[in-house]
């Protein structure tokens, strides 16, 4: 057994299986991007997942007869037939997109089905693990600059060096002049494959911390490390959505004293980060259209004097893959273009050499208005239901998770779509208290006689 916080246990083999997810989430290269991309080699690392998967689900028994379950895979199964029949894709690259669609939804139910609540205390438990082993590593990096012969002996990723999947080491040699560091200083990736998609792992740690323990820093190491570790990625993402999480969970009700709270401690704090210099690059470099627009011109031009046609070259800044987004929802509004980017008007039509990164828009674009709406309904509720399980702020799911998919699609990847679809999957069960509620239930022992354990029986 792995003690998590407090009242929270779960079996080694359990916690060890979550873990691997976990690593596969933050997709640091190829190897560990399988539950998501296309069905090709290598296939140990497509496998295992799946051989985990099913030694889990023979130690935890999980009905797949669930009606929520049926109307969710029939809804994609309707959905697919369509686009195959008014797209006409028939290839084994779409049928492998499809097959990782459904994949990652009976994943995402099967995580929900045996973990239930206990999804966010140990997802939590283990990204403050992965924090303290990057922070310790990026340390090394940023404090011994000699230390990089050590991290150029480990493989390459697509922007440095890839520790054991447990960290990545940036390197500016390496990086293809992707921002690596800020004014000297190396910017921490963890265990992701680029320091804005850990922040969105860290956001997410920090969501679960919040919803255990509210705002509390006394004590609460967790919340400490994680904060600590959002700091050293320099992410705007990061910076942007811990904000908005600590103004939701601050904000108890519209009274007079929360309102001077906010205005003196989280205003403030929102104005000395906006005054910072790299955030202030970032940000007027995102909003600045015009310059958006003449950088890809001048990437475009670039490309067709030294790329083939089709091969890939980079990603689109957020704010231009909007702009782009818009178009192919425009070309597509009913059924999108599905999985494959390459189908999109985009990639058809201006540029094959790009991806287009918001994923706030790329629901639609890729899935059509109305299942696009269906889903964003889901992720609404599954938002209030984890409020409500955990007597917590009904919309800071929601609110993290949109700003994460302005700059990353999310949607079928793993722990990201269990959370998901939290509010159409889970239990029907007991409701985990929050640390305070674990105080009352304690006095209540005190006064019936009965045991804590007694008391409440978390799922």
């Amino acid at each position: 057994m792995v003690s998590l916080f407090k009242q929270d246990k779960i079996r080694t083999f359990e916690y060890i299986y979550f873990f691997v997810m976990v690593i596969y989430m933050a997709q640091i290269d190829s190897h560990t991007s399988r539950m998501v991309g296309v069905l090709s080699p290598p296939w140990f690392p497509f496998f295992l997942p799946i051989v985990l998967t099913i030694i889990l689900l023979d130690r935890n028994k999980v009905k797949f007869d669930d009606k929520r379950l049926i109307r969710i895979l029939l809804t994609f199964a309707i959905w697919t037939a369509l686009l195959f029949s008014h797209k006409q894709h028939y290839d084994s690259v779409q049928y492998s997109y499809v097959f990782f669609l459904f994949y990652s939804i009976i994943i995402a139910y099967i995580h929900i089905q045996v973990f239930g609540k206990k999804m966010l205390p140990l997802y939590e438990h283990i990204m403050v693990r992965l924090c303290i082993i990057a922070l310790f590593l990026w340390s090394i990096a940023v404090i011994y600059p000699g230390s990089a012969t050590f991290f150029r002996g480990f493989p390459q990723t697509s922007l440095g060096r890839n520790v054991y999947y447990l960290f990545v080491w940036l390197d500016e040699a390496e990086s293809g002049g992707a921002m690596v560091t800020y004014n000297g200083i190396l910017r921490n990736a963890g265990c992701s494959w680029e320091p804005g998609r850990f922040s969105i792992m860290i956001l997410l740690a920090l969501y679960c911390n919040m919803a255990r323990c509210g705002i509390k820093f006394r004590g609460n190491w967790s919340s400490i490390i994680l904060l600590i570790s959002l700091i050293t990625t320099q992410s705007t993402t990061g910076y942007i959505g811990a904000l908005v999480l600590y103004s939701i969970f601050a904000f108890k009700k519209f009274d007079v004293k929360y309102i001077l709270a906010f205005i003196i401690i989280i205003v403030p704090i929102g104005y000395q980060l906006s005054k910072m210099e790299f955030m202030q690059e970032k940000i007027a470099e995102q909003l600045d259209m015009d310059t958006n627009l003449r950088k890809l011109d001048e990437s475009m031009d670039y490309v067709n004097k030294v790329k083939k046609s089709n091969e890939y070259v980079g990603s689109l800044s957020r704010f231009s893959s909007i702009y782009f987004e818009i178009i192919n929802i425009e070309h597509d509004p009913i059924l999108g273009y599905g999985r494959n980017d390459g189908k999109s008007y985009f990639s058809q039509r201006i540029s094959g050499n790009y991806v287009l990164t918001s994923g706030i828009l790329k629901i639609f674009g890729q899935y059509g208005i109305p299942l696009g709406i269906i889903l964003y309904i889901i992720l609404f509720r599954s938002s209030a239901a984890l409020g409500r399980d955990f007597h917590t702020r009904k919309f800071a799911l929601f609110a993290i998770y949109l700003i994460s998919l302005t700059a990353y699609t999310i949607f079928i990847v793993p722990i990201f779509t269990a959370f998901w679809f939290y509010g159409i999957f889970r239990k029907e069960d007991l409701i985990i208290p929050s640390e305070a509620d674990t105080e009352t239930i304690d006095e209540t022992a005190e006064v019936t006689g009965k045991s804590k354990d007694e008391s409440v029986l978390p799922s």
